[in-house]
C-alpha cells in the first residue's frame, strides 16, 4: 500500500459543517475509506465547538488517533486563512510510516515533569520524528525543548507553539476528541521513515556580523567595544536612528545557535526580540542571556527578504517533490509572517505551491517555530519549517 496522504481545509462558519467538509476533503484526496490518524489545526474563531469538530473529524476519519492545536490561521500547500473561522485537516494511510499520538500535562511552568512524560511515551522507539505542538504560554517553549532533549535523546523534532485569539491569553490542544490547555500535544512518526527540513528565515541582518564584548544577563553593554546602542543607530538609515521605539515589532537580534560559536553561518541564527534600550548606559535589553565573545547579528523584519529566503529554500525540494520523493508535509509558519508581513494573504503559500506543486501540506500559524540546527532542536521566531516525508518506498 505504501503511503497516502490527503488535505482538506475549510472557511464554514458553522463549526461542524467545517470539520466535516476539512475532514471529508482530505480522506476523498487520501484516496482511501478511512485514515490511519491525522493532523487537525483549527482557528480560535471556533473555540467553543473544538471538541464536537474533533469528534466529527474522527468519525469521518474513521480513526481515534487525532493530534492539533488552536491556531491564528491555518493553511496548506496552496491555500491560507487567517482572522477568520478556519479548520485544516491532514489524513494519512500508510503501512510503512507508524504515528503515535503525544500528550503531556505541562502544569505550573514545569517543563521538566511533562519532557518525561514524552520520554516515557516515546521509550523503547529511537529515532523517528516528534511533531510538537505546545503551549507557549504554560511554559517557555525553549526551555521545553531543551528538557525533551534530555528526555528523548536522538529524537529530531518539527513543530510550533500553539496560537490563537491574544486577547484570550489561552492556546488549547488536541488528543484524540480531547481538548486541553496548558499541555503538549503532537504526533511521534516512525518506520521506513524520510524527511528533509528547511527553515526559512523572515528578517535581514543590518550590516555584518558584531560581537558582543560586554554584557550582564539579557543586557548587551558593548558590542565591538562600543556602546551597544551606539552601534544599533550606525546600522539604521538615517530617520530610524533616532526613533528606535517606532520599530518596535520589525527590529531583533540574531544570536547563534550554539551561545560558544564563534561565527554565524549564513541564515542559521535565531531571531530574539529585543525588548528596550538603556540610553543612560548605552545598553540594549534582549530577550536571551548573552555572553561575551558571542557573534551577533541586528536583524530587521522584511518582506522582500522573507521572500526571497522562502524561494532559496524551497529551491532543492521542488525536484525531489516532482519525482513524488515524498508523500506529505507540515508546514508551521510564524503569526508575524502572512498578511502582517506581506501586506497581503498568501504569500508562502504561493511559493509553496509553485515549487512543490500539489504535494498535500497541512499547517498553521504558530507563536514559535520548532527545527533542528546543528545536532540540537531549536526554537526559532519570525520564521517558517518545513517538513516533507517521505517513506522509504522505491521512486
Amino acid at each position: 500500500m505504501g503511503t497516502a496522504a490527503g488535505v482538506g481545509i475549510s472557511g464554514e462558519i458553522d463549526p461542524l459543517a467545517a470539520a466535516r467538509q476539512a475532514a471529508r476533503d482530505a480522506l476523498q484526496r487520501c484516496g482511501s475509506e478511512r485514515a490511519d490518524w491525522g493532523l487537525v489545526f483549527i482557528t480560535s474563531a471556533h473555540r467553543p465547538h473544538f471538541a464536537a469538530m474533533l469528534a466529527g473529524i474522527q468519525k469521518t476519519l474513521g480513526t481515534d488517533f487525532i493530534a492539533g492545536c488552536s491556531a491564528a490561521g491555518v493553511l496548506t500547500g496552496s491555500e491560507e486563512i487567517e482572522g477568520r473561522p478556519g479548520a485544516v485537516v491532514l489524513a494519512v494511510r500508510s503501512d510503512r510510516l507508524r504515528a503515535e499520538t503525544l500528550y503531556a500535562p505541562i502544569g505550573d511552568d514545569d517543563p521538566r515533569a511533562a519532557a518525561r512524560e514524552v520520554g516515557r511515551q516515546v521509550q523503547g522507539r529511537p529515532g523517528g520524528l516528534l511533531v510538537l505542538l505546545p503551549d507557549p504560554l504554560a511554559a517557555r517553549p525553549d526551555h521545553l525543548l531543551h528538557e525533551i532533549g534530555r528526555a528523548a535523546p536522538g529524537h529530531e523534532a518539527v513543530g510550533a507553539a500553539a496560537s490563537g485569539d491574544p486577547a484570550l491569553r489561552s492556546t488549547f490542544q488536541f488528543y484524540g476528541r480531547n481538548v486541553a490547555s496548558r499541555a503538549l500535544s503532537g504526533l511521534h512518526l516512525s518506520g521506513d521513515l524520510r524527511r528533509a527540513i528547511g527553515v526559512t528565515q523572515g528578517c535581514q541582518p543590518l550590516g555584518p556580523l558584531a560581537r558582543i564584548t560586554a554584557g550582564d544577563g539579557n543586557v548587551i553593554l558593548e558590542i565591538d567595544s562600543r556602546p551597544a546602542l551606539e552601534v544599533l543607530r550606525s546600522r539604521l538609515p538615517g530617520p530610524w536612528a533616532s526613533s528606535i521605539e517606532k520599530l518596535a515589532g520589525h527590529l531583533f537580534v540574531g544570536l547563534p545557535p550554539d551561545p560558544s560559536q564563534e561565527t554565524i553561518a549564513e541564515g542559521e541564527y535565531l531571531v530574539r526580540q529585543l525588548i528596550g534600550v538603556d540610553a543612560a548606559r548605552g545598553a540594549l535589553v534582549v530577550a536571551a542571556t548573552v555572553r561575551e565573545g558571542e557573534p551577533i547579528h541586528f536583524v530587521l523584519r522584511e518582506a522582500h527578504a522573507a521572500r526571497q529566503d522562502l524561494k532559496d529554500m524551497l529551491r532543492p525540494f521542488g525536484p525531489k517533490a516532482a519525482a513524488g520523493e515524498y508523500r506529505f508535509g507540515l508546514y508551521f509558519n510564524c503569526a508575524a509572517r502572512g498578511a502582517s508581513l506581506y501586506g497581503m494573504p498568501g504569500i508562502d503559500t504561493a511559493y509553496i505551491s509553485s515549487a512543490l506543486g500539489d504535494l498535500p501540506i497541512a499547517g498553521f500559524f504558530g507563536n514559535a517555530e520548532i527545527a533542528p540546527l546543528r545536532g540540537e532542536n531549536r526554537l526559532f521566531t519570525h520564521t517558517g519549517v518545513l517538513a516533507l516525508i517521505g517513506d522509504g518506498r522505491d521512486v
